[in-house]
């Protein structure tokens, strides 16, 4: 990621990216510590599912540190967890630094608490109730 993106001005100002129309949308920022995080907005399923993997592939190529921000998400099915579990496994072999915040949705919590993917989203941690 060029240096440019960390100014002040850039920190403001969120990238917008949507996929398949409106009920899906990506907010990329940088969070204070450099990470660039990505909000995902609105209905994260298989419509979408790929667009997020691409997205996360990019970010890991470029070795861009990210935080991922479920707190938006008002659906996922298996195919939107499925993308963040692979782009998860993928930047932990790779060495690149990917976080989900562990602020979430009530809905992505209840998938999380149904499919038991908590320790792989949070290694050590105890997955949060949603928000």
């Amino acid at each position: 990621m060029p240096a440019s993106w960390f100014s002040a001005e850039n920190r403001l100002r969120s990238a917008f990216v949507a996929l398949a129309g409106p009920s899906f949308e990506i907010r990329e920022s940088a969070d204070a510590d450099g990470a660039v995080r990505l909000m995902l907005i609105g209905e994260l399923d298989i419509a979408v599912a790929d667009g997020v993997e691409e997205r996360l592939r990019a970010h890991r190529a470029d070795g861009t540190p990210v935080r991922l921000d479920l707190s938006q998400l008002d659906f996922i099915d298996s195919s939107g967890v499925r993308a963040i579990v692979l782009g998860l496994k993928h930047a932990r072999s790779g060495g690149v630094e990917l976080d989900v915040d562990t602020r979430v949705s009530s809905t992505v919590a209840r998938m999380i608490e149904i499919m038991g993917i908590g320790p792989q989203l949070w290694p050590g941690d105890k997955p949060p109730a949603g928000s």
